[in-house]
């Protein structure tokens, strides 16, 4: 395990925090760990995700809508998710391949390790967004 996830391992044990799920990708170079969990918001379990290498990188990811960019609404969502992206600083919203709706915020670990403190004081500032835009953002998906 690379030292970022030990390091966020040790914090979720001594705080007790048993919500995620830890998976190592074997023979990978970066010691790729994920750590899976979801964000409950407007009464949908939202699939998250923290990934972490041997990188000063840290990528917290939050699947919003799965599947919902098609040919009809591709023009007003990309529309919609870019004046997001101007809106909010820490994170970015986009659609991957498969037209899912993902939240990603990059940390760096500038001082050797992941603070688990600092994850979930970002996790606080997601949480916080998605209560209060999620509904509106469905809205917008489902218009």
């Amino acid at each position: 395990m690379n030292k970022n996830a030990e390091a966020f391992k040790n914090y979720l044990d001594e705080k007790k925090i048993e919500v995620f799920e830890v998976e190592e990708t074997p023979d990978d170079a970066q010691e790729t760990a994920v750590f899976r969990s979801h964000i409950v918001v407007a009464g949908q379990q939202l699939p998250t995700i923290v990934v972490t290498d041997k990188s000063i990188f840290t990528i917290i990811r939050v699947q919003i809508a799965p599947q919902v960019l098609n040919d009809e609404n591709k023009a007003a969502l990309l529309a919609f998710v870019n004046e997001e992206n101007m809106k909010y600083k820490p994170f970015k919203l986009y659609f991957n391949a498969n037209g899912a709706l993902l939240l990603d915020l990059c940390l760096t670990n500038a001082e050797d390790e992941l603070k688990g403190d600092t994850v979930y004081l970002i996790f606080d500032v997601i949480i916080n967004y998605l209560n209060e835009n999620y509904q509106s953002m469905m809205k917008k998906i489902w218009a």
